[in-house]
């Protein structure tokens, strides 16, 4: 069986046709091995905000740790560290923080409550909505619900150059 040996130059032609897609950086990414190696330690990973306008955001810290989150230590991430900063001072010492949010992790199990919860709580407010839209109806003049929700990702923001 023969099989058949490209040249060097057909490589590099082949390398030089190839398409490449440029994706802007998005310096909240977090690396996927970094997301895979905490997933199968059974946890989630979220930036949370630290400060708002230059100051601390002490209220938005305190409900998300009350929620379960804490803050990533910067030995369990430490592919992260080029890109970010430790702190090494303050109420966020050893944090792994980028601009004004912080890396927070929590156990999956915990997370999927946390989004249940706040689904449930999502559909109890919009059904309470339409029942009382419809205790408003009037068989003079009939209203009819035919809404449907859905959820979509808002536009990349354009800016002039």
């Amino acid at each position: 069986m023969k099989t058949k040996l490209k040249s060097r130059s057909a490589e590099t032609r082949e390398e030089q046709t190839k398409e490449y897609e440029f994706k802007e950086p998005n310096w909240l990414d977090i690396p996927d091995s970094v997301v895979e190696r905490l997933k199968n330690q059974g946890m989630v990973l979220r930036w949370i905000r630290i400060s708002l306008k230059g100051e601390d955001d002490y209220k938005n810290v305190g409900a998300k740790q009350q929620q379960g989150w804490v803050f990533i230590e910067p030995s369990e991430v430490p592919e992260m560290l080029a890109s970010s900063v430790v702190m090494d001072n303050g109420r966020y010492e050893n944090c792994v923080v980028r601009g004004d949010v912080a890396l927070a992790k929590m156990p999956q199990g915990q997370a999927d409550s946390r989004t249940g919860y706040y689904e449930k709580k999502s559909r109890d407010m919009v059904e309470a909505v339409n029942q009382q839209l419809m205790s408003q109806n009037d068989s003079r003049m009939p209203i009819s619900n035919q809404s449907k929700s859905s959820v979509t990702k808002g536009r990349q923001p354009k800016f002039q150059s």
